[in-house]
């Protein structure tokens, strides 16, 4: 694909791909994915038939969250599990984050949002580290917070970023690609190492391409994965590697030929024309990533006529479609709207209480009688409390 190719010669990444599709003269029709020869893998969207979700899924699990009357999430943008404990956080609507167990109950919540020293103005991201809790706050700050919840203190960056990670004491910033000088010889930086002590800045992915012209919110973009960092970014279809010190491409999704035109990532390209186009032509492809994963399966995300799930086997190199608007065939309960984060074989969505009970009253309008699966999900709604704000739903993957 034209678009990805400059980007990746542009960044000085010179790579042979070789296409053994139908158009090449193969003779496998269901070949989906290619090796490079840098062993990077093409991964080539429009040769993957979407799956049902019963294809996939063979049980989905239902925890209440429990009500607290001070706080309630209204829009979740990331969760992160991490021993036993629940965090999920809401930037848009409550601009907040909210603590459970395993089993639903309520710990407690950061909701501060405002100018003071322990305020933030818009949380960008956050992270867990050894059951602290950090804030990245949009004017370039970090904040710290302990176990429980309670503010600690917050550090001013150099830079303003829009996501974060940390490994190994250091901490991996991406810039949004807004125009820095923190590359080699002062060009911009798409994602920069971080030491909190030393102050030292180095450069790790140069920004390298026009993609992305406009600020476009981007959520779970750069994330450790079984001990390895991943990052990709709206309309770029590579996902880059952490390898050593600096990101290489690790996949490209291949969206020929329902992709952007190359011409859609003008840097000079009006904002308004470039939102016109994407509502205009709906079957085009392009990468939204939510990057989630474990040592088992990864998954990231991309529209197409809709959004879908893409949900790589790392096992066995398998790779699933699934719409997000497929039907739910297994307990005839929430479809997989969102893959908010994974814990071991399940797909962790966090979804609105109001809906799931709309869905088993949908459900009991339209049969008479239930399989044991439809049965339990109808159960589990009709015990459900109503001031209860959340639903945790668990995709247990076969």
């Amino acid at each position: 694909m034209k678009s990805t190719k400059e980007a990746l010669l542009i960044s000085g990444l010179i790579i042979t791909v070789i296409f053994l599709t139908s158009s090449c003269g193969s003779n496998s029709e269901n070949q989906t994915s290619i090796a490079t020869s840098e062993g990077v893998e093409v991964i080539a969207i429009d040769k993957i038939t979407p799956s049902k979700l019963s294809d996939v899924v063979d049980d989905i699990g239902y925890t209440a969250l429990k009500y607290h009357p001070e706080h309630r999430a209204y829009r979740i943008d990331k969760v992160i599990i991490e021993d036993d404990l629940i965090y999920i956080f809401d930037y848009y609507s409550g601009r907040s984050l909210s603590v459970y167990d395993l089993k639903g109950s309520f710990q407690f919540a950061i909701t501060k949002p405002g100018q003071g020293p322990d305020q933030y103005l818009e949380v960008q991201d956050f992270l867990i580290d050894k059951g602290k809790i950090e804030v990245l706050d949009a004017r370039g700050k970090l904040m710290f917070f302990n176990e429980n919840g309670v503010f600690e203190r917050s550090e001013k960056l150099t830079f303003v970023a829009q996501a974060f990670s940390k490994v190994e004491g250091n901490y991996l910033f991406q810039t949004g690609k807004i125009p820095n000088e923190l590359g080699e010889n002062g060009k911009p930086c798409e994602v920069v190492q971080y030491n909190l002590e030393t102050k030292k800045t180095d450069c790790l992915l140069e920004i390298h391409n026009g993609k992305n012209p406009h600020s476009f919110r981007e959520r779970n973009i750069l994330k450790n994965i079984d001990g390895k960092t991943y990052y990709g970014t709206y309309f770029n279809d590579t996902i880059y590697k952490q390898q050593e010190v600096n990101f290489v491409p690790e996949f490209i999704l291949d969206f020929s030929p329902d992709a952007l035109p190359p011409e859609m990532f003008e840097p000079n390209s009006p904002y308004g024309d470039y939102i016109g186009y994407l509502n205009k032509n709906k079957d085009k492809a392009y990468h939204t990533p939510s990057l989630q994963g474990n040592a088992n399966f990864s998954i990231t995300q991309f529209s197409k006529s809709g959004s879908h799930h893409l949900i790589y086997d790392i096992k066995d190199g398998a790779k699933i479609v699934l719409k997000t608007t497929t039907e739910n065939d297994v307990d005839g309960g929430i479809p997989l709207y969102w893959a908010h984060t994974i814990n071991d074989h399940d797909i962790i969505m966090i979804f609105d209480s109001e809906n799931v009970l709309a869905k088993a009253g949908k459900l009991q309008k339209e049969k008479s009688q239930f399989n044991e699966k439809e049965q339990a999900f109808l159960d589990f709604a009709s015990k459900f409390d109503t001031n209860d704000p959340l639903v945790m739903i668990a995709y247990h993957l076969k």
